[in-house]
């Protein structure tokens, strides 16, 4: 319900913000002195909150569903009160609605990055964070003729949080029941192991153990490397950013042999299988925003090495039917990516 209403009243209140300066003050009649300071409260979500019990959010993509429903009228009340402000000519109160909406942005942002939300809330995501940037700007804006422009972008980019949060069922879309007699294709790899289970095997002279285990996911249309030349990624359109987090341990030396270190596999050795594909990861990037890269190094007995492998696939990929495959020699560990 929260999300029809805040995609009804996006064109609506912005419409008429920027109608003549009549419509502001019908709109709004006197700004108020105090807004809400936090990205989790509203006087428009008290009224709707005390109408209508929602359920609470069982997951994180659900949360930001929720968050991104319940943005849009706050997000939209400040915005409105800005461009009325700035049209006239007060600056005491643009300001604080200034002020305001720079609060609001900063607790949504807060309670988005905290969400582990699936690839299949990307596009909700990477809009909900764009409108925020966009509002963030305006926030820091004067009455110069940037600030209608960067409410509208955000706006637009809040309309398109909204919708891909709900998307339109396609017309070719299979049939979500199976014909009678049909059976699911078999799995390419059966015995694939599943994400967070172990692999063990010996180096070439049998004199060392090792495990390497595929742990988790995660995903991004963009990153960048830190330090002080930082260095973006963006991904092709139609394409995302998988990163699957490998950790590799040294678990002991065993026989009478004098060589207690290992190399870990490096990056090359694994590849992304999917469907008649294969991916290779990039070239470790280092340090970014998103986590460490995997690269190969040397470990002593007991060390362990964690990063992520950068993959770039596309936005239809079913986890389900993709596989991370390590080459180590005469073994060939497969681990299911939905496993």
């Amino acid at each position: 319900m929260k999300i029809l209403l805040a995609a009804g009243l996006i064109g609506v209140i912005l419409s008429i913000a920027l109608l003549v300066p009549e419509a502001c003050a019908t709109a709004i009649p006197s700004l108020p002195e105090e807004n809400t300071t936090s990205g989790n409260a509203s006087s428009f979500e008290a009224g709707l909150e005390d109408e209508t019990l929602l359920p609470e959010p069982v997951s994180d993509d659900e949360r930001l569903e929720s968050l991104i429903a319940g943005a849009g009228i706050p997000l939209l009340d400040a915005s409105v009160g800005q461009i009325c402000a700035a049209y006239a000519g007060d600056d005491a109160a643009l300001r604080s609605r200034a002020a305001d909406m720079s609060s609001l942005v900063d607790g949504y942002r807060a309670d988005a990055a905290a969400l582990d939300i699936s690839p299949d809330m990307a596009p909700a995501y990477e809009h909900f964070v764009a409108a925020l940037d966009e509002f963030a700007a305006a926030a820091a804006l004067d009455r110069s003729e940037d600030l209608p422009g960067r409410l509208a972008l955000g706006t637009e980019h809040l309309s398109s949080a909204l919708r891909a949060c709900n998307p339109p069922a396609s017309a070719d879309a299979p049939p979500l029941l199976m014909s009678a007699g049909e059976e699911e294709p078999a799995p390419r790899f059966p015995d694939a192991l599943g994400m967070g289970e172990r692999f063990c095997y010996d180096d070439s002279r049998k004199e060392n153990t090792i495990s390497l285990i595929a742990s988790s996911l995660t995903w991004s249309y963009a990153f960048q490397t830190t330090g002080t030349s930082p260095v973006r990624y963006e991904a092709a359109p139609g394409s995302y950013f998988l990163l699957v987090a490998v950790k590799a341990t040294h678990l002991g030396h065993k026989g009478e042999g004098v060589n207690t270190r290992i190399q870990t596999p490096a990056e090359s050795a694994f590849t992304l299988l999917y469907g008649d594909a294969t991916y290779r990861p990039l070239a470790p990037p280092g340090s970014t925003n998103r986590g460490g890269s995997y690269s190969r190094v040397t470990l002593g007995r007991g060390e362990s090495l964690s990063g992520y492998l950068f993959f770039e696939v596309p936005e239809e990929l079913d986890l389900s039917r993709a596989y991370l495959q390590a080459n180590l020699g005469g073994e060939n560990p497969v681990w299911l990516l939905d496993g």
